[in-house]
């Protein structure tokens, strides 16, 4: 089945049902283009030095302090 648009194949079967493929579709504004991707809050982590350690041991941070703007 070809796109009624255009003569690309339509491969899925929601664009034979529709009768158009996503690009038609997002060109001709029948279909709304995808939102972006948003990215997750992050929280600065702040190092810890355990009283525990010994003496000749030294501590590696996890994630380094951001500075401060």
């Amino acid at each position: 089945m070809k796109c009624r648009y255009c003569p690309r194949r339509l491969r899925t079967a929601e664009s034979r049902a529709r009768g158009y493929g996503l690009i038609c579709g997002r060109k001709l504004g029948l279909i709304p283009p995808s939102a972006p991707r948003q990215r997750g809050t992050t929280t600065p982590v702040t190092t810890v030095a355990l009283p525990d350690i010994h003496p000749n041991q030294t501590t590696i941070p996890i994630q380094p302090e951001l500075p401060k703007e």
